[in-house]
């Protein structure tokens, strides 16, 4: 178990760092928000401390497997995501795309069992943010209690629109909408309705708001 590396910042990317250890170097798995902030403080070729999880990855053969080690720069962060990570399903690599939003909303989330703004983060659907629920309420009330106000990761633009949308859309496209004319009615469902957390209440909104627009 790898549980803290110090050494030398080497080298950064948009999601890992290398950082050099009496002559080794070590690949440090990041979210990206907070790669970001290392490369904009300009903190490579300085010492830094990252707080690490190891583990082990799964490759293509059963029987290959690969260590690997993600890392954060405060032990409250790596301690969060080491429980969020308990969770079925979510894995270390949707994990780390997830944290769009501060630990501290992420955690509220959970303890009020607001499943619509966890839908909200990238790769959790209804029935994934319903899980995180079940397994962590009672669990993350003193990360709610976390003054950090930044995500750790950042949003894909490219892939704005989370799993319910992304269905919502493709049972439009069954129903012979347009793909624009699709991904436009529920962005705008989705812009004024940001809480919704089921594709059925959404089809829903969308029917309501047509019927309203003809009326």
């Amino acid at each position: 178990m790898i549980g803290s590396i110090k050494g030398k910042l080497a080298q950064i990317t948009d999601d890992y760092a290398l950082v050099e250890n009496t002559g080794v170097f070590y690949e440090i798995l990041l979210p990206s928000a907070l790669a970001d902030r290392l490369k904009a403080n300009g903190q490579v070729g300085s010492d830094i401390e990252f707080k690490t999880i190891y583990y082990i990855e799964a490759g293509d053969k059963k029987s290959s497997h690969y260590p690997k080690l993600v890392g954060f720069t405060n032990s409250i962060d790596r301690e969060f995501f080491s429980l969020f990570t308990q969770v079925p399903g979510l894995g270390i690599k949707k994990a780390l795309k997830s944290l769009i939003l501060p630990i501290r909303e992420i955690a509220t989330a959970i303890e009020t069992k607001d499943a619509g703004t966890l839908n909200r983060l990238p790769g959790v659907g209804g029935r994934l943010a319903e899980k995180i629920i079940a397994e962590l309420n009672g669990k993350t009330t003193k990360f709610a209690l976390s003054r950090g106000d930044q995500p750790l990761a950042k949003k894909d633009e490219k892939k704005e629109l989370g799993p319910i949308e992304q269905e919502a859309i493709e049972v439009l496209l069954q129903l012979q909408y347009k793909r624009p004319e699709a991904e436009d009615m529920v962005a705008r469902i989705v812009k004024t309705n940001p809480k919704v957390a089921k594709v059925e209440d959404l089809i829903s909104l969308i029917f309501r708001n047509e019927q309203q627009g003809r009326g």
